[in-house]
């Protein structure tokens, strides 16, 4: 796609009312060693996104596919923990993620983001999630209470635990966000009104077409598709050695001053080998396990007064649904199951989710 194709789609999107987060003058061609690539996504606010007050925000998955639409790559990220004490929530561990991206332009250099941080604190949050001013020894066995008066559900102390265990995970994932959305110019939330519109996101891409046509190119493409080394093919330049520095010394002896290696102690040793470090899905799981329970939170938080209700048969959604976030053993399942019954719920009860 050349700049021409990529802005008559891009005005073509406009006339039909999509949402644009592509610049004009950055489909302007300035090298033909890069063209526009220019994608649609458009999302489905019942699986896509956050309804938060009827504005609808992206989920994080949907995010990063956005940020790959819109070129944008990770050149920085760390999450460090620091020890705060104050006499509201005492001393606790609280978790800040820093990450930078960058986008290229038009003409193949970088717009650089600013290094954006996320502060998550698993103790500060909990309290708000329990209404929870001061934390201390009496505070800390508190439960939610439903709407009979009555406690359910784990206590503040185990709650502070939980959100421990994924908050470096939680912080991460906040700065990265919050780069994506500064490079591409894209809201935290979209209204309702937006959230049915198609969404138009650019990016740079080689220009292969181009780069094939020049015999440079079809010599650099012929030797990484043969996996032969460019500096081989063209001539590398000649390597400099200080005469100072080189050894001497007859093969098979040590040089002065050196400990000859035990190569054979591996080989002759009569202790059995110790296994490698296993590797397999097991976080990826944890970490759809983790979205799953945030998105039954989400739904809880915002329709309570429709969840926290008994039912004919006796259930109250909303106890059940905390139930399920309780449950140390909950399997993604088990959180799938939830996540349809509180919709089908919201659902018979005439709500729009």
């Amino acid at each position: 796609m050349n700049g021409t194709t990529a802005l008559s789609r891009i005005e073509e999107a406009q006339k039909k009312g999509a949402l644009v987060f592509v610049d004009k003058d950055w489909v302007a061609e300035k090298t033909p060693l890069f063209k526009p690539e220019v994608s649609e996504i458009k999302l489905d606010k019942e699986n896509d996104c956050f309804n938060i007050s009827g504005k609808f925000m992206p989920k994080r998955e949907l995010v990063d596919r956005i940020g790959e639409a819109s070129g944008v790559d990770f050149i920085f990220g760390e999450v460090r923990s620091v020890t705060l004490e104050d006499n509201a929530c005492g001393k606790r561990t609280v978790y800040i993620a820093v990450a930078q991206g960058r986008k290229m332009m038009s003409d193949g250099s970088y717009r650089t983001s600013s290094k954006c941080d996320y502060e998550f604190d698993p103790v500060l949050r909990a309290m708000l999630d329990y209404n929870v001013t001061e934390l201390n020894d009496k505070t800390k066995q508190q439960q939610r209470t439903g709407r009979d008066g009555k406690p359910y559900g784990s206590s503040l102390a185990r709650y502070i635990l939980e959100l421990q265990k994924v908050a470096t995970q939680r912080a991460n994932t906040g700065a990265r966000l919050r780069v994506i959305r500064e490079l591409v110019g894209m809201p935290t939330a979209f209204e309702a009104k937006d959230i049915e519109k198609p969404l138009l996101f650019g990016r740079m891409v080689q220009n292969t077409e181009y780069i094939l046509k020049t015999p440079e190119g079809r010599s650099l493409a012929t030797a990484k598709a043969l996996g032969f080394d460019i500096s081989d093919l063209f001539g590398g330049r000649p390597q400099i050695v200080d005469a100072e520095t080189v050894n001497i010394t007859p093969q098979g002896e040590t040089p002065p001053g050196e400990t000859p290696p035990n190569t054979n102690q591996a080989e002759t040793s009569d202790e059995p080998e110790f296994p490698d470090e296993p590797t397999g899905p097991g976080s990826e799981k944890e970490d759809e396990r983790t979205q799953k329970g945030l998105l039954i939170e989400q739904l809880m938080i915002t329709y309570k007064d429709a969840l926290d209700v008994v039912s004919k048969n006796g259930k109250n959604p909303y106890k059940m649904a905390q139930e399920e976030l309780d449950n140390p053993n909950a399997t993604i399942e088990s959180r799938d199951s939830m996540i349809k019954r509180l919709y089908d719920w919201l659902h018979n009860k005439g709500i729009n989710v």
